[in-house]
């Protein structure tokens, strides 16, 4: 079975793990698109200092980025190679969608079969993330109308809203989806050794996009953001939403049985 093919079982695997999951709250779709909605209001809740400096600071990261995209772009040429060009199609695959979701759906099938509510619950805020990151990349995608390096039209080539697949540069979905999911893995699990390697492999499907000429330096850089905010995000608000859910929980003392319902105000 391909990739592409297992996708619609592995989402539905992930939907009906939903009811299993001891903390997540609703279904990724649903919870995707209030993420959106919290995204695209995020910089009117930037009040604190370290939050407008840590903004400033990636904006000015990547203008200096998209500065150097030529200068990027000729070294990884210089550099290719047969050995470079086969780790590159191996590399390709971390942030291939469908090879994501079948990771997901796999660890989230893992966890509800080992009884690991954790590993099932972080799976299904990933595809959350995944969902979310991914809706707001495309709209970018369109609206900016990048050219990809390899159209040859040059890093200032913008067409918005032409939609063809050379001017779909900004943001590059690979390291979006990539550090999208790699971000709530690393949110919830604390050794540095995981969140190493998390981060670690994304950076590898990032580098990959810019080998291949698929997309500029301040186009992966602008998708490990956008990936990265949307990870952390969704595992605030999967927090959030777990606090207010109700919950029914079952009582039992000497001669008598009954239920306790909680129901925030």
């Amino acid at each position: 079975m391909r990739v592409s093919q297992a996708r619609p079982i592995l989402l539905s695997l992930c939907f009906w793990l939903c009811g299993s999951a001891a903390a997540y709250d609703g279904d990724p779709i649903t919870n995707a698109v209030r993420d959106i909605g919290y995204l695209q209001g995020a910089p009117s809740r930037m009040d604190d200092k370290p939050e407008v400096y840590l903004a400033g600071g990636l904006l000015v990261m990547g203008a200096v980025i998209y500065s150097l995209d030529g200068q990027i772009r000729h070294i990884a040429h210089k550099n290719k190679n047969s050995f470079m060009a086969h780790t590159s199609r191996q590399a390709e695959k971390i942030g291939n969608s469908g090879y994501g979701l079948a990771l997901l759906g796999g660890l989230a099938g893992a966890g509800w079969i080992i009884k690991d509510s954790k590993l099932t619950d972080t799976s299904i805020m990933a595809l959350e993330s995944f969902l979310a990151a991914n809706a707001v990349g495309t709209v970018l995608k369109y609206s900016v109308g990048r050219a990809r390096p390899y159209a040859g039209d040059g890093k200032r080539a913008f067409r918005p809203f032409s939609f063809k697949s050379s001017h779909t540069s900004f943001p590059s979905g690979h390291t979006t989806s990539a550090f999208a999911m790699a971000s709530v893995f690393a949110a919830r699990y604390e050794p540095v050794w995981v969140r190493a390697a998390l981060y670690g492999g994304a950076s590898i499907a990032a580098l990959q996009r810019v080998y291949s000429e698929k997309h500029w330096a301040s186009d992966v850089f602008s998708g490990a953001v956008l990936g990265t905010v949307t990870g952390y995000a969704v595992v605030r608000l999967s927090a959030g939403r777990a606090a207010k859910s109700a919950r029914v929980i079952p009582v039992y003392g000497s001669g008598y049985t009954g239920v306790l319902a909680s129901v925030p105000f």
